[in-house]
């Protein structure tokens, strides 16, 4: 039986590829208040996968991947996928709501987030061991963000001059993937409920 292609590091070389399309092509797809708003509503979607420079790209591919495998191991592949096409729409729609002053967005990053979030609750919920890592990568990435909506222009992202890391996205995809993990049934849920 032919093994099934997994959704985060296809995404994740995604998001490294298209910075190869040159900058034209990732501004015509980047997520833009006003492009978006006079219906280019595809922005929604492809802007998470543009990126400002390759080190961003490939900090943000690094940052998917490492929690991304996690919750598409607990979920799989389809259901993590539709998780995060829907995730994208709902960050997205979030920052024309949330962030009127935010003009441009590129990047996984708040995508990234979702999957940390799902990934953390799901591990909290269906296995108790992990608890306490969970309890402290919480607290890490709840304070990354903290500082970041603090000093919006500190970075470690690699983003050029004058751009701010968009930190609404991230506070975004943090309660997009609590919510996720929050209907989506745990193994324990799923075991109560097939046996019989």
């Amino acid at each position: 039986m032919a093994e099934r292609v997994r959704v985060t590091p296809v995404l994740a070389a995604l998001c490294v590829a298209a910075h190869g399309l040159g900058d034209r092509l990732a501004a015509a797809l980047a997520w833009e208040r006003a492009a978006i708003l006079h219906g280019e509503v595809w922005r929604l979607w492809t802007g998470h996968l543009v990126h400002y420079s390759l080190s961003h790209a490939a900090a943000d591919a690094l940052a998917l991947l490492a929690a991304g495998l996690l919750a598409e191991s607990m979920l799989g592949a389809r259901r993590f996928g539709i998780i995060l096409a829907a995730g994208a729409a709902g960050i997205s729609a979030g920052l024309l709501a949330c962030a009127p002053d935010l003009a441009e967005y590129r990047g996984v990053s708040g995508l990234s987030m979702l999957v940390a979030a799902l990934a953390g609750v799901l591990a909290w919920r269906d296995r108790p061991a992990l608890r306490w890592p969970v309890a402290c990568a919480a607290a890490v990435l709840v304070a990354k963000i903290a500082w970041e909506a603090s000093a919006p222009a500190a970075t470690v992202a690699g983003l050029p001059a004058g751009v701010a890391v968009a930190w609404q996205a991230h506070w975004l995809g943090l309660l997009a993937g609590a919510c996720a993990a929050a209907i989506v049934p745990g193994r324990t849920t799923a075991n109560r409920m097939t046996v019989g």
